[in-house]
């Protein structure tokens, strides 16, 4: 006999109610953990459940608290409104008492009333204390007129021992004393920022353990170059305008990427011995945003900054637009720079204008076989594509400091057969070589320029 459709519905609600009263029975330590894996807008859900959920959610340990003012503009949305929201938000950030790492931010200016950014930096930094803060303050589309927001911070604002990450976006400062002692921060990201030079030269200055630093800077006035001086800098992404140039002392940068400039190549200094600039971002005429890599393996223990590039850059809104350039130092009998290498040719979203290769030389030779590491880079050098599976490629490709070695011909011919070279490669030999070497190169770009019989509009020069 079949149920009656109302019999089944009960029993359906009967169960319902079974479970509810089970999860309900649970101790409040093991629901608040269930609660951290949700987001923090859906665990807030769950406190109009009952008396005992009220409160759960603020207990909840979340690596990453993301709040999105912007969902609630539209247009026509009453200004209140969105002041409720905000204020909303502000209450999440205060009662939540639950450990966070990270929090992301993003809003509209008119959305925020006096001094609402403020106590959210004052609550998230100072109360919260938390390792990673994102704040980013968008141009409304369809509140044209808005400005970008001054902030009224007090001296001392981002000094945190625990704060390791600071991004801002959409701000105009007046005065540096918010950054007063941030000898923690380890990554400052500022985009969209408006100031006189000589105040981001002053936020610089406070923030001394930068190991990564993106500028995305529009200066007020032309009065003096940027200056960027740090001891601990790897990595340097730098889009700025009205400046009259750039100083930039970091012994131990591995990775500058130029995303557009206005001051002119000569007024562009880094002391930097490592980073070399054959080519650059004025040598193309077109100013194509463009980045020198010294590829570097530091001991096992420390971190790569080459290991995040990809996925820094990918987060840069000028870097990787059509036509880039890059500029790359690598030691080719050294098999993890050449994977390095790999992974950002082939992690590159559009065509590239120059690929500039500089081989360094290397007094350590390795014997093929005799460890694992001499297995993988034997391994290496046996495949028949460089780049699997990968669509790079690249107009113009030179290569500085050649010396006809296997490794050097190897790669500059699977440059050619693979097609990724598409107009031109340009070979700059080694300034000083023995008689030897200079048959070897002579007889390595011979065979190359054989290889590139085969390839329409291909052309090897030496220059």
């Amino acid at each position: 006999m079949k149920r009656s459709k109302v019999s089944s519905n009960a029993q359906d609600k009967g169960v319902l109610v079974d479970a509810v009263d089970g999860i309900n029975k649970l101790p409040n330590d093991l629901l608040i953990q269930i609660l951290s894996n949700l987001s923090i807008e859906e665990a807030m859900r769950t406190s109009v459940l009952s008396h005992r959920w009220g409160d759960l959610w603020k207990e909840t340990t979340t690596s990453h608290l993301h709040l999105d003012l912007r969902r609630f503009a539209e247009v026509g949305t009453p200004l209140a409104d969105t002041h409720d929201a905000a204020r909303s938000m502000t209450k999440v950030i205060n009662n939540h008492r639950g450990h966070i790492e990270r929090c992301t931010l993003y809003f509209y200016s008119y959305q925020c009333e006096n001094g609402m950014m403020e106590a959210w930096i004052r609550s998230l930094i100072h109360e919260k204390r938390i390792k990673h803060l994102t704040l980013e303050n968008d141009l409304c589309p369809f509140k044209r007129n808005i400005k970008h927001i001054t902030p009224d911070l007090p001296p001392n604002s981002f000094s945190n021992q625990n704060l390791e990450s600071l991004a801002l976006g959409g701000y105009n400062f007046e005065a540096p004393h918010a950054f007063n002692n941030c000898w923690n921060l380890k990554r400052l990201t500022l985009y969209a920022i408006f100031a006189e030079i000589e105040v981001i030269n002053v936020v610089l200055a406070s923030c001394p353990s930068l190991d990564v630093l993106q500028l995305e800077i529009n200066c007020h006035t032309r009065s003096g170059p940027l200056k960027i001086d740090n001891r601990h800098l790897k990595f340097l992404y730098i889009s700025s305008y009205n400046i009259d140039g750039v100083e930039v002392s970091s012994p131990t940068l591995e990775i500058l990427t130029i995303g557009s400039l206005s001051c002119e190549m000569e007024n562009f200094l880094v002391a930097n011995p490592r980073l070399h600039f054959h080519r650059n971002y004025w040598s193309t005429g077109n100013f194509f945003p463009h980045t020198s890599y010294y590829i570097s393996c530091p001991d096992q223990e420390k971190k790569s900054i080459g290991r995040e590039y990809m996925n820094i850059m990918n987060g840069s809104r000028d870097f990787m637009e059509k036509f880039a350039s890059l500029s790359v130092s690598v030691d080719l009998t050294n098999t993890k720079e050449v994977e390095m290498l790999q992974e950002v040719l082939v992690s590159w979203p559009e065509e590239m204008e120059d690929l500039e290769i500089l081989f360094k030389k290397s007094n350590a030779s390795m014997k093929q076989g005799e460890n694992s590491t001499g297995i993988i880079y034997k391994k290496f050098w046996e495949e028949t594509k460089l780049f699997p599976d990968a669509c790079f490629c690249v107009y113009t490709v030179w290569l500085f400091n050649f010396s006809g070695s296997k490794e050097e011909y190897t790669l500059a011919s699977r440059l050619i057969t693979q097609e990724t070279v598409i107009e031109t490669m340009k070979i700059k030999p080694l300034l000083s070589f023995s008689p030897s070497t200079k048959l070897e190169i002579e007889e390595a770009i011979t065979k190359l320029k054989e290889l590139a019989k085969g390839h329409t509009g291909l052309d090897i020069i030496v220059v």
